[in-house]
């Protein structure tokens, strides 16, 4: 179980990862060598994966994202790691959720315009010969963009 200090620095590195100890410490009301200390752990505990830059997509000339769900041929293990190994390697597949209902995966997938996200979907995703069907939905705007978790402090 997490206690308060916890869950706060995580609180607080999902709003900036880039923050010190010094920082930290300030904002969950411990002093540095303990609040490291906690960070450490959190770190070594796998709370926290990883750190990473949030960049500005259309400023990368990203202007194309969708989701696109797909469904495979057929659940054979061959089958299943040909899509997972496909997915792991290509940097467009921002994510990947296996989940219920018709189809198998829902993938967010970028690209910088349409024509080149159907090229992705034509030459990449069907032509892996697992894959049965896809339905794309394009995202038109987001209105919300977070990768920050809720945590109950």
């Amino acid at each position: 179980m997490l206690d308060t200090f916890e869950k706060l620095i995580l609180k607080a590195l999902q709003r900036n990862g880039r923050a010190s100890t010094q920082e930290l410490s300030d904002a969950v009301g411990l002093s540095p060598s303990p609040c490291w200390r906690r960070v450490k752990r959190l770190e070594d505990d796998g709370y926290i994966l990883r750190y990473a830059a949030i960049l500005d997509r259309k400023k990368l000339g990203l202007n194309a994202f969708a989701h696109v769900q797909v469904s495979l041929i057929n659940h054979s293990e061959p089958s299943i790691e040909a899509f997972q190994t496909f997915i792991e390697r290509e940097e467009q597949v921002l994510e990947c959720a296996s989940i219920t209902g018709d189809f198998d995966f829902m993938l967010k997938v970028a690209a910088p315009d349409p024509e080149a996200l159907e090229q992705f979907i034509m030459h990449k995703i069907l032509r892996l010969g697992v894959v049965r069907t896809t339905t794309t939905t394009f995202i038109l705007r987001q209105t919300k963009v977070s990768g920050a978790l809720p945590i109950d402090v």
